[in-house]
């Protein structure tokens, strides 16, 4: 049995226990009523709503009271955040007090008081010699003070413990050990996957996140594309950048990455040195040796030999080939310029397809033995390659040449279609027209390609020419030339070598001479005329087709020019009077006739013919192709043989007399 002495003893012991528990801090939101708690000191006061006595034990504490909580909720946050024993205690009921500072109606005088969470007025009374003042102080409401450290104390006790009052938790980023080295990450077309690596960057770096779960599509992720002393924070896909800043890719950056908070949780940022890297396997393109394919007007052809025959896809370090096409190459060769049709002196990488380098004009590579080389352009996962080198063969291509008969007008245009070719490439044509004119005499013709009108290329070819003949090829193709001066010229090396530098075929020449010397009856002296024929006749055709690229290409047909008879008239020039005409006139009378062609008389008059028939006065028989001039009784009969008009004869009977 415990005496009165020995309780009060235990009583004295408990108490100083209590009071010497150390305090500690408690986390509370006001809106959830979430927190954590440690131990605790205490407050020794008693709960008189319960049946039983509980002691009400305090504790520093710290609450997060949102901007516009009522204060019914500041008082269930304060109560979890101070209250060790909260849930033994009906906290609804508990008083409390707290202490700030309160001013006069003047506003110059200040008292600090403990009163009403709702705010409270407190008085000071001071005696000034003989008078007493007092003097009323207003104190605002706890929810009025904003954030800080606040004293509180239940209404009646003396026990004060500290809260801190804050609108949200405090949050953070927990690094992981640095240093901090991340790979790029790509796109397929090579192109920067910015979103990808500052998603590889927050990986890297982040540990934990403070509240728990924050992703990186929560924050905002900038890279200092300025200096230290003067920062340009900018987003990872930024292209607002100039010479004075950095654009973001491979290199040493400093990152920063800012989360703005949420309605329970204050932004928080942190910044770290990061390196970040083009870690793709590096790619190599190895070649075969001794490829040989066929020239194709349609480069994609050629591109796609190349991919498939040159590459060398077993020793090659390339993503399967079944992934990639022509379009992942960079594909060249090493060209020589072209200047107006003429090959110029500069070498260098040009592509396949031809175009411009360094302001200067590339042809498409064409046929022959050929330097190429080949650059992998990279993707997602390999780096570009270095250019792989090696020499293939471009075969000439076969052409097929068709002449399409056809038969025309003197003086008329052939059709377009008339030399056609398949493929459908640009050719230069030489065409020769070989046959028998209206006037039942040999004709050829030769019709050059249109370069050989370009001053450029005359003004290769005309020096040539002019030291061999003394006079340019140019005046040559106006006067015409013969079979003997055709065949030395065009056998002439110097001649020849100049024909290459303008892309034209030496052996498309000894095909054109092979051609006319096969031709019946041809002599070294037959003239042959440049152009299109221009007389009427029946011509055999060939054309013979040059392009560096091909193999001559050789068509046949046949060409008939005809006459025109339709519309042509012939006219006598003078009329007789009665049909006479005396001696002494015959001299200045004209006895021709006039060919015409829809009324057009300055057509040639070549192939009008007279014949003069009768007897003279002395009945001395006459028969001529000239006009009678002794008298006598004459018949003149006018027609057309040969050239390109052909009207209906005339004729008309004249006398002459004394």
């Amino acid at each position: 049995m415990i005496t009165k002495r020995g309780k009060k003893c235990l009583a004295i012991i408990f108490a100083a226990a209590l009071t010497l528990e150390p305090l500690a801090t408690q986390v509370i939101f006001a809106a959830d009523v979430a927190y954590e708690s440690v131990d605790s000191g205490s407050a020794l006061l008693t709960d008189e709503s319960q049946s039983q006595k509980v002691t009400v034990q305090l504790q520093n504490g710290t609450a997060v009271i949102p901007q516009g909580a009522d204060i019914e909720t500041a008082k269930a946050a304060i109560a979890k955040a101070l209250v060790v024993n909260a849930d033994e205690v009906d906290v609804k009921n508990l008083d409390w007090e707290y202490e700030c500072e309160g001013k006069d109606k003047t506003k110059l005088q200040k008292n600090t008081a403990f009163g009403s969470l709702e705010g409270f007025t407190s008085t000071t009374t001071k005696k000034i010699l003989w008078n007493t003042v007092t003097t009323e102080y207003n104190h605002p409401a706890f929810l009025e003070n904003g954030e800080g450290d606040f004293k509180f104390r239940l209404k009646g006790s003396d026990e004060v413990v500290t809260l801190h009052r804050a609108y949200k938790y405090e949050s953070s980023f927990v690094l992981k050990d640095a240093p901090y080295e991340v790979s790029m990450a790509f796109n397929a077309d090579q192109s920067y996957d910015f979103d990808a690596t500052a998603r590889a960057i927050y990986d890297a770096v982040i540990a934990k996140t403070n509240p728990a779960g924050l992703t990186y599509d929560d924050v905002a992720m900038e890279y200092n594309a300025g200096t230290d002393i003067i920062p340009n924070w900018q987003p990872l896909n930024s292209t607002n950048w100039t010479a004075a800043f950095k654009k973001f890719g491979p290199g040493e950056w400093t990152i920063r990455i800012k989360w703005d908070g949420n309605k329970n949780y204050k932004g928080t940022q942190t910044q770290v040195n990061v390196t970040t890297a083009d870690n793709r396997i590096a790619a190599a393109v190895v070649c075969r040796e001794g490829v040989s394919f066929s020239y194709n007007m349609d480069t994609a052809v050629m591109k796609q030999s190349i991919f498939d025959q040159v590459i060398d896809w077993d020793n090659s370090t390339l993503p399967a080939k079944d992934t990639l096409s022509v379009d992942d190459f960079t594909m060249e060769y090493y060209g020589v310029d072209d200047v107006a049709g003429v090959e110029g002196v500069t070498r260098q990488w040009a592509p396949i397809e031809g175009g411009k380098v360094n302001l200067l004009t590339y042809l498409q590579m064409g046929a022959g033995e050929q330097q190429i080389r080949i650059t992998y352009k990279g993707n997602a996962e390999y780096r570009p390659s270095a250019s792989a080198e090696t020499s293939v063969t471009v075969n000439k291509a076969k052409v097929n040449v068709k002449v399409k008969s056809t038969n025309i007008y003197a003086g008329d245009a052939l059709p377009q279609d008339f030399v056609t070719t398949n493929p459908s490439d640009r050719f230069d044509v030489y065409t020769i027209y070989a046959g028998l004119t209206s006037n039942v005499n040999a004709g050829i013709y030769l019709q050059m390609p249109e370069k050989y009108t370009n001053s450029t290329v005359l003004k290769l070819i005309d020096p040539v020419v002019s030291k061999l003949y003394g006079k340019s090829f140019t005046q040559m193709m106006q006067d015409g030339m013969t079979v003997g001066e055709l065949r030395k010229l065009f056998s002439t090396q110097e001649l020849l070598d100049t024909l290459k530098k303008l892309h034209i075929d030496t052996g498309t020449v000894g095909q054109i001479l092979e051609i006319i010397n096969k031709l019946p009856s041809v002599a070294d002296t037959v003239r042959v005329s440049f152009g299109t024929p221009n007389r009427a006749g029946l011509y055999t055709v060939t054309a013979v087709t040059d392009n560096k690229n091909y193999e001559t290409g050789v068509g046949v047909g046949a060409l008939l020019v005809k006459m025109h008879s339709k519309g042509t008239k012939l006219s006598w020039n003078q009329s007789f009077t009665n049909g006479k005409l005396k001696a002494s006139d015959v001299a200045s009378f004209d006895f021709g006739a006039t060919l015409s062609y829809d009324g057009d008389v300055s057509i040639s008059q070549s192939n009008v013919h007279y014949l003069y028939s009768g007897f003279t006065s002395k009945w001395k028989p006459y028969s001529s192709t000239k006009a009678p001039t002794e008298p006598g009784r004459y018949v003149v009969t006018v027609v057309t043989i040969g050239g390109n008009y052909q009207a209906a004869p005339i004729t008309r009977s004249f006398q002459i007399v004394k």
